[in-house]
């Protein structure tokens, strides 16, 4: 295969943090929100934003210069409504849980030379002790960017045969409701953190799916899982954890199933090189910035796992590149 690389997309790679710490320091900011009302000069801008003028002129005009903003005057900024619509809190396409979520990362990704040269990850803030708006904004941000994915998934399995669905890690309910909504004979339990089960339950009260989703709440570390399942969805999961964490999880998941039940597991599952599909290589790298003993793991290593647990029958049911792969195992009638 050629190589990609040459001096001078090499030279704009490594200048490319740039453009995305303007956008971040923007919605960080809540520029979006604030430009959302309408064209506003720089001395409007400073007075509803509490700004000094030199630092968010500069940083306005960064904006400017990208697209993300409009100069129509020496002093005067706007909008595009498109993207008011993906960048501000209530745009009806909003990926500004994302685009923050983006930002948290660019903290963790900051120490990742002295977490390899140290061999340890000592930075890491686990989900349990973050503030509530940064948990706030993560659980969003898995919304926004698993609902398209998850409708998707839910139309390319066939899952009629089940009754009873347990999303474990199940976030606010975006996979256990793309599936309720494919199958309408399914019912579903959301296992997760206190702090983010609530969420769950505002958003299934908001969406209409409360009496066909259950919400518990629960450590999948260190407490059981609700048993009588013929189901269980671990989505975006076993990335976070050991190899030898996500054994003991399998081995949970195996005691709540029903006999006969299946368990899908959705995730960047690699190649034995581990360097496809390419995005899981990077995201990787994530887990080791993000996590303590996070990585993403091949087929095989999942494969032995589940059998260890008692599972059989381990295959690849959806492939991708997006960490759209899902791999189901059966529990022996």
């Amino acid at each position: 295969m050629t190589n990609q690389w040459n001096r001078w997309n090499l030279l704009e790679l490594s200048r490319s943090f740039m453009v995305s710490r303007i956008l971040f320091t923007g919605a960080e900011l809540r520029i979006f929100d604030l430009m959302a009302q309408g064209p506003l000069s720089l001395e409007e801008i400073c007075k509803k934003g509490n700004f000094k003028p030199r630092p968010i002129r500069i940083l306005l005009d960064a904006l400017a210069s990208q697209g993300f903003l409009h100069k129509t005057s020496v002093d005067s900024y706007s909008m595009d409504q498109d993207l008011i619509s993906l960048l501000t809190t209530d745009g009806k396409e909003s990926i500004l849980p994302m685009v923050l979520h983006g930002a948290t990362l660019w903290k963790s990704w900051t120490n990742l030379t002295d977490i390899v040269r140290a061999g340890e990850n000592t930075y890491r803030v686990p989900i349990g002790q973050r503030s509530q708006e940064e948990t706030e904004s993560f659980i969003g941000a898995m919304h926004v960017i698993g609902q398209k994915m998850a409708e998707q998934i839910a139309g390319s399995l066939d899952l009629s045969r089940f009754n009873k669905l347990l999303d474990v890690g199940g976030a606010s309910g975006t996979y256990a409701m793309a599936f309720l909504k494919t199958f309408p004979g399914l019912t579903a339990t959301i296992f997760d953190l206190e702090k983010v089960a609530d969420m769950a339950r505002t958003r299934i009260l908001n969406e209409g799916f409360s009496d066909r989703i259950t919400v518990v709440s629960g450590d999948y570390g260190i407490d059981e899982l609700p048993e009588g399942h013929d189901l269980v969805f671990l989505s975006a999961v076993i990335h976070s954890n050991s190899r030898e964490a996500n054994s003991g999880l399998y081995m949970k998941i195996f005691k709540a199933l029903e006999p006969g039940g299946a368990v899908l597991i959705r995730d960047h599952i690699m190649d034995s090189l581990r360097t496809s599909p390419p995005k899981g290589a990077v995201f990787a790298v994530n887990m080791l910035a993000a996590t303590t003993d996070g990585d993403t793991y091949t087929f095989d290593e999942m494969r032995e796992d589940l059998q260890h647990a008692g599972f059989s029958d381990v295959r690849m049911v959806l492939d991708g590149e997006n960490m759209d792969q899902v791999l189901q195992a059966l529990k022996p009638s």
